[in-house]
Formats: structure tokens, sequence, C-alpha cells
């Protein structure tokens, strides 16, 4: 058995950029976890780094994170995600390992994905939809875009990129971020406005990640409070709303409309009204699932193994 470092990745990863990868860290090996392989003790005894990557998701995830969460000299972690509010980071982090994310890599999908449920919402494609279904005729004018006030709760990579083609489409974006720093491309409001912001504002967009402070931040008193027949689009976590308050604000029209990529529970279960209500576009968590998305995350991990490797930053470290 070889006692050289190593690194923790899927088979995918290991075949398909497994010669770049040598190249760059020739004295490391490779343990795979996930797609049919599992490592024993030995050889996760040997792994410094891992990488989390998107081909692993969602079937592989058990298989990788065992033997992610039993790698006792693991130095850095690599996910290929944003978010990192699943507790098995937390885990990784306890266990000593640095850790990375790809923030950023999604952005373009995840925006475009945005505007695909605003502009599907604003002309009624689930109606216009059905009715080609049942070979029916359904002639009526539509809603614009252009003009309408758009709230962006979130100013990452992703939030950012929302507004850039907000403005494109002639809307009105008000940005919101916990501080305001004063760089912001757009009117940006500090988060304890975040109740004005809803009843400001015809469509919003919630693109933060998950924390102590955002849980159940859009309550059944905020959606109450929105201007009728707003449209309300989740990109970020499923915990970020009331769900059983949204499912009764759609289902009585108050609110226009929704595109959601996130649930409380995923896979959204098939019992839950959001499946059947009207005026909701649902994806299975799959935005930012495309093959630009991938190559930019493995493009950030290998730019931080040649960085890990020479002893210099680390690109969206995580220091919190």
């Amino acid at each position: 058995m070889s006692t050289r470092p190593a690194i923790l990745c899927s088979p995918v990863i290991a075949t398909t950029y497994g010669a770049r990868l040598r190249s760059l860290a020739p004295t490391h090996d490779f343990v795979l976890a996930g797609h049919g392989s599992e490592p024993d003790e030995e050889e996760l005894a040997r792994v410094e780094i891992g990488f989390f990557s998107a081909d692993l998701f969602p079937d592989h995830l058990r298989t990788f994170f065992r033997a992610a969460t039993h790698t006792p000299n693991m130095r850095w972690f690599h996910t290929m995600s944003a978010g990192i509010d699943s507790p098995v980071f937390d885990r990784i982090r306890a266990a000593g390992a640095r850790l990375t994310t790809s923030s950023g890599a999604a952005a373009p999908a995840i925006a475009r994905t945005v505007v695909m449920y605003l502009l599907a919402l604003s002309r009624d494609l689930p109606s216009l939809q059905r009715a080609q279904a049942e070979h029916r005729w359904d002639y009526r004018p539509y809603d614009d875009l252009d003009g309408k006030r758009i709230g962006v709760v979130g100013m990452g990579p992703i939030g950012l990129e929302v507004i850039r083609l907000a403005e494109a489409l002639g809307m009105e974006p008000i940005g919101m971020r916990r501080r305001v720093l004063g760089d912001e491309p757009c009117e940006t409001w500090p988060l304890d406005r975040f109740p004005e912001l809803t009843a400001t504002v015809e469509a919003l967009v919630l693109a933060l990640p998950l924390t102590s402070d955002t849980g159940g931040l859009l309550t059944r008193e905020l959606m109450d409070g929105m201007r009728p027949g707003a449209l309300f689009v989740n990109v970020g976590r499923g915990e970020l709303v009331d769900e059983p308050a949204l499912v009764d604000a759609l289902a009585r029209g108050h609110l226009g409309g929704a595109g959601l990529d996130v649930f409380t529970t995923e896979p959204l279960p098939t019992d839950s009204p959001l499946w059947d209500l009207p005026n909701v576009i649902v994806t299975p968590h799959s935005s930012g699932t495309t093959a630009g998305t991938r190559t930019r995350a493995i493009e950030i991990f290998v730019a931080n193994l040649v960085a890990y490797l020479a002893g210099e930053p680390l690109h969206n470290e995580v220091v919190a």
C-alpha cells in the first residue's frame, strides 16, 4: 500500500481530469469514492485533499461524504457548491480541514434561470402550455417586465448577475445585503429593511444563503403585505420562506406566481400543493446544473490546488 498523500475525488474526476491533476500534483495519488468506489481505512488515512464534484450529486452523496468524514489527515476540502449550510461541512472543518467553495461558478446559469421564471410567469407560460396540451387557442394579452421594480436579496455572484440581467430587461432593481458598502451597481438597502422591500417591489428574488438569521426570512405577514400580483423567485434555500404561507398566498392569487428551485424538503414531496398550483414553476434544485457550471467549478478547484501546493491564499475560503 502506498504511503503517498492523496486527493479524495470521484472516479469521474480521476478519469476526466486525472492527467492534468497529476501534472499539477505529482506527489499525490487519487483515492476514489462514489460511482461504485468506496475506499478503505488505509486509503482514507492518506487523504490530504478532498474535492466534492457535481457528478456525485445526488446519487453518490452518502458514499462520498462517508469517506470525507473519515479522513483523519485531510487538510483542505473543496466543494463544487456555493452553499455550505449542510452540517457535513461543519464536521469537515471541525476535524481540521480548510474549506473552500466554488461560489460564482453557478451564477450565470442560476441568474438566467431566474430570468426564465420571470419571463415565463409574466407571460403566463404555464397557462399557455396547458392550452397547447389541450389544443386550445388561448389568445389574450400578457404583461411586461420592463419598468417593474425587482428586489434582489443577496448580492453575491448570483444576485449581482440577476441585477445585471434585470436591468437589461428594463427592470428597476433594488439590491439588498446585510451591510451596504457603497460600491453596488444599483440602489441597495440593508437587510433590516427587508419588510419595506417586500411591500415595495413587483418581483422578489431570494438569492442569499441559509444562516441563523435568514431562516424564515419571508414570513406569512410579509407575504400578505406584498403587492397583489407580485412575482416571487427563490434560488437560495427553501428554509428562507414560510412554505405553507407561500402555498396559501399563491393559491388565493395574492401572489401572481412563483419560480421555485429550492424547498423546505427536497426532493419536494409528491403530495406538495406546489406541484399543482397553476401559477408555480417548480424545478428540482437544478437552476445551476449546466455543463458550464461544472467546468467553472472544476477550474476553481484546479486554481486552488495550485495555490494550496504553493502555500498561497485560497480562493473562496470559508473563514467564519
